[in-house]
């Protein structure tokens, strides 16, 4: 699949002439289509005191989030910062890619970025291992050690 992108810098410098500039995107792309959207309605959502590193600072604050979602009884406990709404964006997100693996499993966005991931790194594996064996020819052929 390649898309055509349109670069306005370069469209300055040669305004009689139309710059394109076609780049080719990787065969297999990653479906968003099918995350789950979370509704309000079905979240029940409590603010927790904080617990472990920080001591006293922690502590007396209530920044931990404790999101379940009611349908599935899902439950994502936060607590990465000590703000108290940046936490509460960060179990959201946890939640949503939660539902997203339960619901969709193998074609769950992050099972997708796995199978992702495993195929680049056996295509870079049998890149190198081609490259090993040129090379091995070579030497065995020119008599060098």
């Amino acid at each position: 699949m390649s898309a055509v992108v349109k670069i306005p810098r370069l469209k300055s410098l040669f305004p009689s002439m139309p710059v394109l500039i076609n780049t080719i995107r990787s065969k297999q792309t990653i479906d968003y289509s099918k995350v789950p959207k979370i509704n309000d309605d079905e979240l029940e959502e409590q603010f927790v005191r904080g617990s472990g590193p920080g001591g006293q600072a922690v502590n007396k604050t209530s920044s931990c989030i404790l999101l379940k979602h009611l349908p599935t009884g899902i439950v994502i406990k936060c607590q990465f910062t000590r703000s108290q709404s940046q936490n509460r964006k960060i179990a959201r997100q946890l939640l949503q890619e939660k539902l997203d693996d339960f619901y969709n499993g193998e074609m769950s966005v992050q099972a997708q970025e796995k199978r992702e991931a495993q195929m680049k790194l056996t295509e870079k594996l049998r890149r190198t291992k081609k490259r090993l064996e040129i090379k091995m020819a070579f030497k065995e052929r020119e008599g060098l050690d």
